[in-house]
């Protein structure tokens, strides 16, 4: 577990990195949903695996929808596209967890949960370790902040050795 002073450094990194102090203007105008999100005839939104999606919004960075999908039991990858011009972005695969399941530095494995907001370009990743190891030890949590500015995602602190509590986990 962690010490307690790799907490409090994780509650005071979380003061000085909250949504708020990353915003942007959120698009309101005509949304270009990429092909691979389709509405079946009976109204309900799908990915491009088939697997049922949410409607395509914007859910982040003022005008891009961030999507995860579930590649199979602990794996899992993220489609980020830009509702306003219709294209993709590449960068958001460096949080996906494919099979086998990646490895931090000293050999643990992780699932990445990814928590944003319409109106901030600061996306926050929550690393779960050892979520899919068997035996199951306790889970245990890391924790880096980004920013998504001119396409690109830019780590703006260290991964911390624990998580804060973010609430739901966005769309």
């Amino acid at each position: 577990l962690c010490s307690s002073s790799g907490l409090h450094a994780a509650q005071n990194d979380a003061k000085a990195f909250r949504f708020d102090k990353f915003p942007v203007e959120v698009y309101r105008g005509h949304l270009r949903i990429l092909r691979e999100f389709r509405k079946d005839s009976d109204g309900v939104w799908h990915d491009e695996s088939g697997k049922p999606a949410f409607r395509p919004h914007v859910n982040f960075a003022g005008e891009y929808y961030l999507a995860a999908h579930s590649c199979g039991t602990c794996c899992r990858y993220y489609s980020l596209n830009n509702l306003r011009t219709g294209g993709g972005v590449s960068g958001v695969s460096m949080f996906d967890a494919g099979d086998p399941s990646p490895l931090t530095r000293d050999g643990r494995t992780y699932v990445p949960i990814l928590y944003f907001k319409p109106d901030s370009m600061l996306l926050i990743v929550q690393y779960e370790l050892d979520l899919c190891s068997t035996p199951t030890p306790k889970n245990q949590c890391r924790q880096r902040y980004f920013v998504f500015k001119d396409g690109r995602f830019r780590a703006i602190s260290r991964t911390l050795p624990s998580c804060t509590q973010e609430g739901d986990e966005s769309e």
